[in-house]
């Protein structure tokens, strides 16, 4: 598949459907996501596939997704918000429970950080970040070529989630990412149209 057709197609998705995804199709986008540019050439990124209700549950437990969401607060949390914006958060904070349950595989993200992201004091200092973000983009566009899809959840509780799991201290979590296929009634949201020549600056800003 072209490129361009590759990136059109590619979606955020929180509803699927009961249908496992083969190991070829995630050996194959795995693959791809290992062709990212590296910031020290090394790829540190290790994938954690995880299938099991009992480790689903560990990442729920961690994260405090089994909490009951008030829509009331969030609408007044969300309130003087840009329309798009709002209908995304109003669509995917009651749905992180239900999208990790549900999802065929959740896929975790771990990469080796040049130190704690806490600590960070330079932008040269995430740049273990954005390599690791690089190589999840391949990961969804390789998938996407096979019409599965998936939604980054970006956890807040990374120690719990590294010691339910077995994951060593020096490594952090990009990403929980839930993916399978599109379910009939998935809810896709309307993006913002962007004009490129807006955004495209000269020699400087203005």
């Amino acid at each position: 598949m072209e490129l361009r057709k590759v990136i059109e197609k590619r979606r955020t998705v929180r509803d699927f459907k009961d249908e496992d995804i083969s190991t070829e199709i995630l050996k194959y986008a795995i693959e791809n996501a290992f062709k990212a540019p590296s910031y020290n050439h090394l790829r540190e990124w290790d994938f954690i596939i995880v299938k099991s209700m009992e480790t689903k549950l560990k990442l729920i437990e961690s994260e405090n997704l089994d909490k009951e969401i008030s829509i009331d607060e969030l609408l007044k949390v969300f309130e003087n918000e840009e329309l798009i914006k709002k209908e995304m958060y109003l669509e995917a904070i009651p749905k992180q429970k239900k999208m990790i349950l549900n999802a065929p595989v959740v896929v975790i993200v771990v990469f080796r950080p040049k130190k704690r992201i806490e600590k960070a004091d330079r932008i040269y200092d995430l740049n273990c970040v954005a390599s690791a973000w690089c190589c999840i983009e391949n990961f969804l566009l390789s998938l996407a070529e096979h019409d599965v899809y998936g939604v980054t959840y970006i956890p807040q509780h990374t120690d719990k989630i590294k010691e339910k799991l077995d994951i060593p201290e020096e490594l952090e979590i990009a990403a929980i990412i839930p993916i399978g296929y599109q379910a009939e009634n998935a809810k896709i949201l309307k993006q913002k149209e962007i004009n490129i020549l807006e955004r495209i600056h000269n020699e400087r800003w203005r």
